[in-house]
C-alpha cells in the first residue's frame, strides 16, 4: 500500500462523470467518503481532466473523472457541500482556466499575480513552454507589481460602516514565510478571513515535467524544508507503483526510520515555536536544543540535516551500517528523557496553558468540511492517519498508537504532537531492532523510461496526509504530470474558519497551530527580478547515453 495505480476500466474506485452531473454525484460519494483529498487537473490532447479524489477514513478511495472541453472549460464548483473544495478549485482556476460556476470567490487569485494578463495562457496548459511562461511573468513585473488587497468576499455582504479590512501579510513579524490574509473586523472581532498565497511559487510542478524521474526526485524534495524526506519518499512510492518497481525490505526500514527521524524534529521544531509566539522564550530554546540531537543523526544517516537525498527509485542510496544504528539506538533513548523532562515542565506550565486553551477552538465537523488532515485532525477525535489507514514502509512491520484528542485547540494540538513524538521514539527503537539484513542500494539509478499509466500515493508526514499523482506516457524520460497535494493547502481553510470570533492577538497562534509551510503551497512560478528573463532551459527528455544531474 502507500501507492495505487489508478484504472480507469475500475468503476469501483473510478466513476467517470458528467460535467452536468457532477453536483450531484458528488453529494452521493460524500456520504460514504467524507475525506476530500484533493482535485487533480491534467491538460490532456484539447481538453481538461478532473479527478476528485476522495476518502471514507478507512484507506478506500473513490475517484471521479470529469473531462471537461479545453476552450471553455467550465463545471460547477461543490465548495457548497465541501468548504475545503474551494482553495483546490482556485488553484486549478490559475493554472488551467476552469471556471468553477458559483465558486464563493469568482474573481479572485490564490497563485498567479493579480496582474496576471487576462488572456495570457494558464500556466501549466501543456501549450505553454517554460520560456514563454518567463516571458509572461517578466513583462507583468516590469509593467505593475502585484496588488497586496484581496477581496474579502465576491458581493460584500458587510456595510462599510461595520467592517474594516485589515491586510494581514505578507510580510509581518507573526509570519515565517510570506502570506496574506484579508481580515474582516468587526470592532475588534474577526469575523471573516481569506488567505491568498503564492508569493514564494517556485515552478515545481511545471519544472517537473521537463526533467527525467530521477531529476524530478531532488526536485520534489526541495517543497519543504522541513518534511523533505516526506515528499521524496511519496514521489518515489508512485514512480514505484508506476514502473512495477520494489524495494527490498531493508530499504524499507531505513526510509521509514529517516522519516520517524524527520517527525520527531519537525514536531519538536514546532512545540519550540509555541513557546516562542506565547512569549515563552526558555521553552523554544530547550526544545531546539533537545532537536539538535535529532539533527545529528539525521547527518550520520543521509550526510545532510535538511534536503536528505536518502531515497532512491527502487531502494536508497545510502547504507546504514550496523554501527550507526547503535548510535541511533542510544541518542534516541537519551533524547527521550531530555524531551520527557522539558515537556512535563512546559506543559504544565501554567500561564502557558491559558493562554491556548480554548484558543483557536473547531469541531470535528468543521474541520472535515475543510479538509483537513494530520495533527489537526485528530486533535478533534478523527484518528485519520496514512500509517495505519494505508500502511507503506515498515509500518506494517511496527506497533504504535493513533493520537487522538477530544477538543480542537492549540493546546490539544500541542498535546497531540507531543504524544506523537513518544510514538515516534518507541517506532525507531522498534525498527533498529528489527532491522533486516541485504543491500538497501539498487545496483544503478533508474534512468529508463515510463509507460502508460496513472498512479498516486499518500504519506503521513508530520503536518498530516500527503498527496502525489504521476502520470506516465510510454517512452517518456520524464513525467507527463505531477501533482502535489501538501497538508498546509487544506490545514489554510480550517485555519481560516477557527480565526472566526477571536481578535487580532489570537491571529498568530492560531495559524501556527496548523504548523504552516507556505512555501509547500507554492510550486508553480519562477519570479526573479532581473533585466532580462532567467529562462531555465533542460531538454523535454534525457538524451540517449548522457547521465543528467540535478542542478537547478
Amino acid at each position: 500500500m502507500g501507492a495505487v495505480s489508478l484504472k480507469r476500466n475500475d468503476s469501483s474506485s473510478v466513476l467517470t462523470v458528467f460535467p452536468e452531473s457532477l453536483p450531484e454525484t458528488v453529494r452521493a460519494v460524500i456520504s460514504s467518503y467524507p475525506h476530500l483529498v484533493g482535485i487533480t487537473a491534467t491538460h490532456v490532447a484539447n481538453s481538461i481532466e478532473l479527478i476528485y479524489s476522495f476518502d471514507n477514513w478507512k484507506g478506500e478511495m473513490k475517484h471521479l473523472l470529469v473531462s471537461l472541453p479545453e476552450k471553455g472549460a467550465a463545471v460547477e464548483s461543490i465548495s457548497s457541500q465541501i468548504r475545503g473544495a474551494y482553495i483546490y478549485e482556485m488553484e486549478i482556476r490559475d493554472m488551467f482556466g476552469v471556471s468553477f460556476i458559483g465558486h464563493p470567490l469568482p474573481n479572485a487569485k490564490l497563485l498567479l499575480p493579480e496582474s496576471y494578463p487576462q488572456g495570457a495562457p494558464p500556466p501549466l496548459l501543456k501549450t505553454v513552454s517554460l520560456e514563454q511562461l518567463m516571458q509572461i511573468l517578466n513583462e507583468v513585473q516590469m509593467q505593475e507589481p502585484p496588488s497586496s488587497v484581496i477581496p474579502i468576499t465576491g458581493s460584500s455582504r458587510y456595510s462599510v460602516e461595520s467592517i474594516v479590512i485589515l491586510p494581514f501579510g505578507p510580510y509581518h513579524p507573526a509570519l515565517k514565510e510570506p502570506e496574506h490574509f484579508a481580515i474582516a473586523l468587526e470592532g475588534e472581532k474577526i469575523v471573516e478571513a481569506r488567505p491568498r498565497i503564492g508569493y514564494v511559487h517556485r515552478g515545481i510542478e511545471k519544472l517537473a515535467e521537463t526533467r527525467s524521474f530521477l531529476q524530478t526526485l531532488f526536485l520534489v524534495e526541495r517543497v519543504c524544508g522541513i518534511c523533505s524526506f516526506h515528499h521524496s519518499w511519496t514521489y518515489t512510492l508512485a514512480v514505484e507503483n508506476l514502473l512495477g518497481i520494489s524495494p527490498n525490505k531493508k530499504a524499507e526500514f531505513l526510509r521509514t526510520l529517516v522519516a520517524e527521524l524527520e517527525r520527531i524534529h519537525s514536531h519538536s521544531l514546532w512545540i519550540g515555536l509555541l513557546g516562542y509566539w506565547v512569549g515563552f522564550d526558555s521553552m523554544f530554546m530547550w526544545l531546539w536544543s533537545a532537536r539538535e540531537r535529532i539533527m545529528k543523526l539525521l547527518e550520520m544517516i543521509a550526510g545532510n540535516r535538511v534536503n536528505k537525498s536518502f531515497i532512491t527509485i527502487g531502494g536508497v542510496r545510502y547504507d546504514v551500517s550496523d554501527e550507526k544504528l547503535k548510535v541511533v539506538k542510544r541518542e534516541i533513548s537519551e533524547f527521550e528523557k531530555e524531551f520527557r523532562r522539558i515537556t512535563e515542565e512546559v506543559m504544565s506550565y501554567g500561564p502557558l496553558e491559558e493562554r491556548t486553551r480554548g484558543i483557536g477552538i473547531y469541531h470535528a465537523d468543521t474541520a472535515i468540511s475543510s479538509g483537513a488532515v494530520g495533527p489537526v485532525l485528530r486533535a478533534t477525535g478523527v484518528p485519520y492517519d496514512i500509517r495505519k489507514v494505508e500502511p507503506y514502509g515498515a509500518y506494517p512491520e511496527v506497533s504504535f498508537d493513533v493520537v487522538t484528542g477530544n477538543r480542537g485547540d492549540v493546546l490539544t494540538i500541542a498535546e497531540v504532537r507531543v504524544k506523537e513524538t513518544f510514538e515516534s521514539i518507541g517506532i525507531i527503537q522498534q525498527l533498529v531492532e528489527k532491522m533486516p539484513s541485504g543491500n538497501p542500494v539498487p545496483s544503478a539509478f533508474f534512468m529508463g523510461t515510463s509507460k502508460d499509466g496513472e498512479a498516486f500515493a499518500r504519506t503521513e508526514p508530520p503536518r498530516g496526509e500527503l498527496y502525489y499523482y504521476i502520470r506516465g506516457k510510454v517512452g517518456m524520460r520524464n513525467p507527463y504530470r505531477v501533482k502535489i497535494r501538501t497538508p498546509t493547502l487544506p490545514n489554510l481553510v480550517l485555519a481560516s474558519e477557527a480565526i472566526k470570533g477571536y481578535t487580532l492577538s489570537d491571529v498568530p497562534l492560531i495559524l501556527t497551530m496548523i504548523d504552516p509551510c507556505f512555501s509547500c503551497e507554492d510550486r508553480a512560478i519562477v519570479y526573479i527580478n532581473r533585466k532580462e528573463p532567467f529562462i531555465v532551459k533542460l531538454p523535454r527528455a534525457a538524451p540517449q547515453g548522457i547521465g543528467l544531474g540535478c542542478s537547478l
